[in-house]
């Protein structure tokens, strides 16, 4: 087994088994991230001008429900998150996820740090809706569906009429049955054919239309709809001691510029990314401990083997009393 160690230093992370790039400044300084995480806001830098909205909810859920808050924390904050809504025609389907995203409390702490999010209190939405805004709601959600509807069959209609010429010549195909039906006929009758012809083709296809998307959301619609408001309350993590050991090691490697997410279904607690987790695959499982913690050896087996059979590497992450991090990344060899 190949292991390579390196500590955290004075804020600034330390190269780990080749994984992590460092610049070289003009000054000779060195400095640890990518490009990605140089347009977030530092832990000291002012408040941008658009913070990310989370909603805390009454088990301490935290959700992003609106899109493009979900988009800025992709794509530059590097938080990913988890979709866990669906589309309200379709309530049991879960193949392709809707908002709201489901944020971990570390991921929600570093957005807290850096001041790019606020957080508001969900607890008000768990008293239930007077008759009044239930019907109200409904209103607005039927509005909602009928225009996205209308706008769906808007483009079916374009998209129809690029093949006017191949569906009309296969419709009268199909329609002659006598010598005489074989003259085209005018062009009035030609016209009218093809406006049925298009006219069933899109109630058709409308009718089988299951999902139709929506701008309220399911949880919140009663403050888009103006019928509350959500107090801003401060979050508070990591609270424990085990949560405190979690969040060094999280932030540590967030501060060093990856991407991280949920290590679970390799049994590690983190997920390491060199880049976009959308196109990348991971390079490492994350496995964090304390300093004075043994590991079994057999742990160091399990997760050795699995890390070794999906083409991976283990990171260790050892989080000191100091909540200081040194990191080890080992990746079995071949023995000959």
């Amino acid at each position: 087994m190949e292991s390579e160690n390196s500590k955290q230093d004075e804020g600034v992370f330390p190269p780990v088994h080749g994984f992590i790039k460092r610049q070289k400044k003009d000054d000779g300084e060195e400095q640890g991230g990518e490009e990605a995480y140089q347009s977030a806001a530092g832990p000291n830098s002012e408040a941008p001008a658009r913070q990310i909205t989370v909603h805390v909810g009454v088990t301490g859920t935290l959700h992003v429900w609106d899109a493009d808050d979900a988009i800025l924390m992709q794509r530059t904050y590097r938080i990913m998150g988890n979709p866990v809504g669906c589309y309200p025609k379709t309530p049991l389907q879960n193949i392709f996820m809707s908002l709201p995203y489901r944020i971990h409390p570390a991921e929600a702490a570093y957005l807290r740090d850096r001041q790019l999010a606020v957080f508001l209190d969900e607890s008000i939405l768990a008293t239930l809706p007077t008759p009044e805004q239930e019907a109200g709601f409904a209103e607005r959600r039927k509005q909602e569906i009928c225009e996205n509807l209308r706008k769906s069959e808007i483009e079916r209609i374009a998209q129809i009429d690029q093949r006017k010429d191949q569906i009309l010549a296969t419709k009268k195909k199909r329609t002659q049955s006598s010598a005489s039906s074989k003259d085209e006929g005018s062009s009035e009758d030609e016209d009218a054919l093809w406006q049925k012809i298009r006219q069933e083709t899109v109630q058709r296809q409308l009718e089988s239309i299951t999902s139709v998307r929506v701008e309220s959301p399911f949880r919140s619609w009663r403050v888009e709809m103006g019928l509350c408001s959500l107090p801003e309350i401060s979050f508070e993590y990591p609270t424990t001691h085990e949560e405190r050991v979690y969040y060094a090691a999280y932030s540590a490697l967030m501060e060093a510029g990856f991407w991280l997410t949920s290590g679970s279904k390799y049994g590690g607690d983190l997920l390491l990314y060199e880049g976009d987790v959308h196109v990348n695959h991971s390079i490492c499982i994350v496995k964090i401990f304390e300093e004075d913690s043994p590991i079994p050896l057999d742990d160091v087996l399990r997760i050795g083997r699995v890390a070794t059979s999906v083409h991976k590497a283990v990171l260790w992450a050892s989080v000191r009393k100091d909540l200081t991090v040194d990191f080890t990344c080992s990746k079995w060899a071949l023995l000959k």
